[in-house]
């Protein structure tokens, strides 16, 4: 079998790469995606969890959740906790109050026993949903309370 010839680089650092001139704008690399974090089947959690990235729980969790990005809860999935996120999945159980600033989905093997609060629920045919629901328009802020947005309506 026949080789061809194989050239090898000297890296230096801070030397530009290849035959590019020292001042050549380079490529920024592009920023990596967030990885989703984990809580994997058999693992059972008990605690106050708060992170800046999706979460896929497989397993078990009990205490407080609170993610900047979206929490996926699967059909092997428990979680007996209050949830706060941009938007949350149920395909599993979840018993306490979701609070989710863009949608809730609870999925036909979903089952929720607890409040939600959101600007978009969906229920699928064959879900569990047993609690109050609390719509409101995306734009509003969570924190605001019922007492500041009636201030608002009647200083309008």
């Amino acid at each position: 079998m026949a080789m061809g010839r194989v050239a090898w680089r000297r890296l230096v650092l801070g030397a530009p790469e290849g035959d590019a001139p020292a001042d050549a704008p380079r490529a920024e690399p592009a920023a990596p995606e967030p990885q989703m974090a984990r809580i994997d089947y058999g693992v059972e959690m008990t605690g106050r969890y708060v992170l800046d990235r999706p979460l896929r729980i497989e397993g078990e969790f009990r205490g407080e959740l609170e993610s900047t990005s979206s929490v996926l809860v699967c059909e092997t999935g428990a979680v007996e906790a209050p949830i706060r996120a941009r938007g949350v999945e149920i395909h599993g159980a979840v018993v306490g109050d979701v609070i989710a600033a863009r949608e809730v989905v609870i999925h036909a093997t979903g089952r929720l026993h607890g409040d939600v609060e959101t600007p978009s629920l969906v229920i699928a045919r064959g879900a569990t949903f047993n609690g109050r629901t609390r719509m409101y328009r995306p734009e509003r802020s969570l924190h605001e309370t019922p007492e500041a947005v009636e201030a608002a309506v009647l200083v309008e």
